[in-house]
């Protein structure tokens, strides 16, 4: 037995049914949610972290101040005392700009060889890193301590002119 509905009609009850069938999966999907949040709210609280011996936080705390929280104090080249290692210094480019701070190079020469270029915070070998470029030397950080590795400088010499250069 088939019932012929008019059109209008079947439209209308095809609505209905497709708004039956939305309205029962949002119930659904309402229902599923309410039950994951009153879950969430009645579950057993996480258990208290646990507290470190005193003994720990004290030897944490005494450790501070060999930490360098802050950074290391750097006043001046001058300072600094001049490094043993077998490094010298060919050349140097100061620069400071704005956008990426400093970008100064250093070319340095290791037990001379050929200079490579360095640039704050690369590491040189015998595990040395560069520290600060400056205009005259280069301050290295060895074994936690500031060295001074200086730029060489060559005193001018001025050659008096012939008397046949003047004419």
């Amino acid at each position: 037995m088939i019932i012929n509905f008019p059109t209008q009609q079947r439209l209308t009850l095809g609505l209905c049914a497709a708004l039956a069938v939305l309205l029962g999966f949002t119930f659904v999907y309402s229902i599923t949610q309410w039950y994951g949040d009153w879950e969430l709210t009645h579950q057993a609280p996480p258990p208290a972290p646990t507290l470190t011996s005193a003994d720990a936080t004290t030897r944490m705390i005494a450790a501070i101040p060999d930490q360098h929280l802050f950074g290391k104090s750097f006043t001046g080249s001058g300072e600094v005392p001049i490094t043993n290692l077998q490094l010298r210094v060919t050349g140097i480019v100061k620069v400071t700009t704005e956008q990426n701070g400093n970008a100064s190079k250093a070319y340095i020469s290791i037990a001379g060889q050929p200079s490579k270029i360095y640039q704050v915070g690369d590491t040189l070998p015998y595990g040395v890193k560069i520290y600060e470029i400056t205009p005259d030397a280069v301050i290295l950080e060895n074994d936690s301590q500031l060295e001074k590795l200086p730029l060489p400088r060559e005193k001018l010499q001025f050659k008096t002119r012939q008397s046949e250069e003047r004419l």
